[in-house]
């Protein structure tokens, strides 16, 4: 009897140090990962966060002034409203609101800790992960944010120089929306056809095919 209960406890001391090792691996693994994903969540919400401001910036210039400035509102005289800044970034004109949300991006996830762990820090996404743009069809606009980026994890595989790591990329696109400054290019637009002779142009045209229309449906 003393012999059989002799030959579990070492079946027992076998199966633990089998089993506990790898329940550890698991356990250490899921705190990892939990701690990867963690980081990517805050990630996540600074893209978002900045795309909203970038859009913010494109429908209303003086936030930035303000922001810069301290909070405090400038002078009429002082202030740069941009009109017909939509007109211009259809040729490249929102190129300071694309550096300052990448900035802000940038500057935001630097400051970011390690979370649980050490070393886990977002890499690559300043050395041409991260691309915003400003879209623009005249009729409608966005701010557009990529991020591609790693996260290290402090493991490293027998053999390896170097830690494991896990590859993100996220992407946001917030709408820009400014009905005066739309009705404004408009009529811009609208004054441009006027001067140029363009509009009694179209006009004729346009009167010309109501007129074929007319004909073709009433023969």
């Amino acid at each position: 009897m003393k012999e059989e209960m002799g030959d579990e406890r070492g079946a027992v001391f076998v199966e633990a140090s089998i089993v506990f090792p790898v329940c550890l691996i698991i356990i250490l693994m899921l705190l990892y990962l939990g701690n990867v994903y963690y980081q990517k969540s805050r990630i996540e919400a600074i893209v978002a966060e900045a795309a909203l401001d970038g859009a913010a910036y494109c429908a209303d210039p003086l936030l930035r002034a303000i922001e810069s400035g301290g909070g405090q509102v400038p002078s009429l005289g002082a202030a740069d409203y941009e009109p017909y800044r939509y007109l211009g970034g259809l040729f490249g004109g929102m190129d300071s609101i694309e550096e300052s949300v990448s900035s802000l991006i940038t500057g935001r996830i630097r400051g970011l800790n390690t979370g649980l762990f050490s070393g886990m820090k977002p890499t690559g996404y300043d050395t041409g992960g991260l691309q915003v743009e400003y879209k623009s069809s005249f009729i409608a606009s966005s701010v557009s944010v990529d991020l591609e980026y790693k996260i290290e994890l402090p493991i490293r595989l027998l053999g390896d120089r170097e830690n494991l790591s896990m590859g993100f990329q996220t992407h946001t696109e917030v709408p820009v929306g400014d009905t005066p400054e739309f009705i404004r290019n408009v009529n811009m637009v609208d004054d441009i056809f006027e001067v140029t002779g363009a509009k009694e142009a179209m006009a004729e045209k346009i009167q010309e095919f109501r007129k074929f229309v007319n004909d073709l449906f009433h023969r």
